[in-house]
Order: structure tokens, then sequence, then C-alpha cells
């Protein structure tokens, strides 16, 4: 799913990173239209968190994002 995209870019909130805002694949830019479902994975083995999105581009296709938290976004400051 989430293979052929190079960068994800993502609304900036008053947390810093939001939800995706676009993804961009092969030099074009494809809006998100909607986010399909989110939800927050803690890694018991490492301790890592992560952010997954399953979202509507505006091309029709449903992809997949995966974003781990930096520390920082983990503390919630």
């Amino acid at each position: 799913m989430e293979e052929n995209i190079d960068q994800v870019e993502y609304y900036a909130g008053g947390r810093g990173q939001e939800t995706p805002l676009a993804v961009h694949r092969q030099g074009k830019r494809i809006l998100v239209i909607k986010v399909l479902s989110e939800k927050r994975v803690l890694d018991v083995s490492s301790g890592q968190t992560r952010e997954w999105y399953k979202c509507l581009l505006e091309n029709g296709e449903v992809i997949e994002v995966k974003r781990l938290l930096s520390a920082r976004d983990q503390s919630g400051i």
C-alpha cells in the first residue's frame, strides 16, 4: 500500500503534525480526501508508539500510512 509513497504531508495543528493531508508519489501530490480510520499502537517490546491511518485519496485509492512517533510526540509536549 504505502511502498510507492515518497513523502506524506500532515496537517500542522497545535500539537505539531496531526492527520495526513497529502501524499507524494512519483513527483505528484495526491490529496487525502478522508481519514477512514486511525489508531495508535504501542509496541511493547520496543516501547515505541506508532500511528496508523487508513486514508481515501482523491484518486479513489485507499492507503495505509504508518508513522513512528518521536519521544516528544509521545510525551504530549
